[in-house]
């Protein structure tokens, strides 16, 4: 833009300054109004999120739930199907992926298993022996107890 183009001389003979209408950019409304959009959709979105992930770590305790079944059965076929008693908790052990049991998705540690005890926490998983030779495996979400999962014997 040149002086002359800045600067118009009016009939009356005074000076007058153009405004420039040119200008890039964006007013206040317009980001205030682009801030609440961004809040309105992350009110939406964070909720959402947080139960996807509380979904998929209690997918992950059943995961472990069906890791420690596996490891059950394994004991069963080399003990001639007679399946684990508290006493042989070390052995079960050994027969899991490395040698223990799976870490618990809530605490990142390893999960704690109680025999013929409920679990007392979230992602942790017991074993309880039942009358007749079975077992019941029952693991904990995040506010309440999964379907548990329940094996007969012969």
């Amino acid at each position: 833009m040149t002086i002359e183009q800045a600067i118009r001389i009016p009939a009356t003979g005074s000076l007058a300054v153009r405004p420039r209408t040119d200008d890039r950019g964006f007013t206040l409304i317009e980001l205030m109004i682009v801030v609440v959009i961004i809040g309105i959709l992350a009110a939406i979105a964070i909720p959402n999120m947080q139960h996807l992930i509380k979904r998929s770590k209690e997918s992950s305790v059943r995961s472990n739930i069906h890791a420690i079944q596996v490891g059950i059965e394994a004991f069963s076929v080399d003990h001639e199907g007679v399946y684990p008693q508290q006493a042989d908790d070390a052995e079960l052990q050994n027969l899991l992926p490395g040698g223990s049991y799976p870490h618990n998705p809530f605490t990142r540690a390893v999960t704690v298993v109680p025999w013929n005890a409920d679990p007392a926490d979230p992602g942790e998983i017991s074993i309880s022996n039942l009358p007749g030779g079975g077992y019941m495996l029952k693991g904990r979400g995040q506010v309440a107890f999964l379907t548990p999962f329940i094996i007969m014997g012969d």
